[in-house]
């Protein structure tokens, strides 16, 4: 994962099937009929809006306008229509963020009414953009916006709209500014505890897994930065493994300084009772001292943007 939301790049590619007519297909064949496929146009931004934030608005909520989701010809060119997609993500992003929301589930709705190729290419793409854990465009805020369309809209068979009103349960779960889940853990000497057990500073949570070599780059990014170093000394700092092969847990505890406390997960409760989104590995939660979270599934580089504001505080 990556800071910057909105990169043009494609996640995934979707080669259409064409019908073979003949073997003697010329070159000035195909240039025509590329030149009578439809193109998409986004809208205008009109010349009495100067300010940047006001002019991504105003294109977050019509960039649309001029291009009818539901023509499944753009589905014969999917490099420029996912691109087009991209552009209008941009704008979202640099807009006002209730726009941003607003806009995005009325293009959800809008492209529910299109023809089911077109609706099936589109949401593919908007998932895989915002929402898969390696996407360097992940936002999980533009999704829930998408989410709260998708689990309730009745045209869905039952089994999409429960996939989608799994993942918008669990996207809620430990928002920023929310209070962190609590689970039971254990430690390599047998010790019980819990998460809101650790109190009186902020605390990391490091979610990893034994042999991932994500992981273990992650943590010689954290062990040779000094802004981590100087933070960490006003931290409690919690390993935490998921999974249920606890002798690979065991053998992993050595991958971790003294400062550490490295744990699973007692009741497995984490994945059971979905209390955390367990795709990413690693994901870095920050909570305060009230357990609050700060950073949720963040990646080293903003882990250390936040810690670096925090150091230059008084105090930790």
């Amino acid at each position: 994962m990556y800071k910057h939301p909105f990169l043009p790049i494609l996640l995934f590619s979707l080669v259409p099937l064409f019908s073979v007519i003949s073997c003697s297909n010329s070159k000035g064949s195909k240039e025509k009929e590329s030149s009578l496929l439809p193109v998409p146009v986004m809208a205008e931004v009109p010349l009495s809006i100067s300010d940047k934030v006001a002019a991504h608005s105003y294109l977050a909520q019509h960039f649309w306008e001029n291009t009818d989701i539901t023509d499944t010809l753009f589905l014969k060119n999917p490099k420029a229509l996912s691109g087009f997609f991209f552009k209008y993500l941009q704008h979202i992003w640099h807009g006002d963020s209730s726009v941003a929301a607003n806009s995005l589930k009325e293009w959800t709705t809008k492209v529910l009414e299109s023809p089911r190729n077109m609706q099936d290419f589109m949401l593919e793409l908007a998932e895989n953009t915002l929402y898969d854990p390696n996407s360097p465009a992940r936002n999980e805020t533009l999704y829930i916006s998408m989410l709260e369309v998708l689990s309730t809209d009745t045209s869905l068979i039952p089994v999409i709209r429960q996939r989608y009103s799994e993942q918008l349960h669990i996207a809620k779960q430990n928002r920023p500014g929310k209070m962190a889940n609590d689970f039971v853990m254990v430690d390599i000497n047998g010790k019980n505890s819990s998460l809101h057990n650790f109190k009186g500073r902020h605390t990391l949570v490091m979610f990893y897994e034994p042999y991932c070599p994500a992981c273990e780059a992650s943590l010689d990014v954290l062990n040779n930065n000094k802004t981590f170093e100087k933070a960490s000394q006003a931290l409690n700092l919690l390993a935490v493994y998921t999974g249920d092969n606890l002798q690979e847990w065991r053998e992993s505890t050595g991958k971790f300084n003294p400062a550490w406390n490295v744990v699973h997960d007692l009741e497995m409760e984490v994945s059971t009772k979905r209390l955390y989104d367990r795709r990413p590995s690693p994901s870095f939660y920050l909570l305060d001292k009230n357990h609050v979270v700060i950073l949720k599934d963040g990646t080293t580089s903003q882990l250390i943007s936040i810690l670096d504001k925090l150091n230059k505080q008084p105090s930790l």
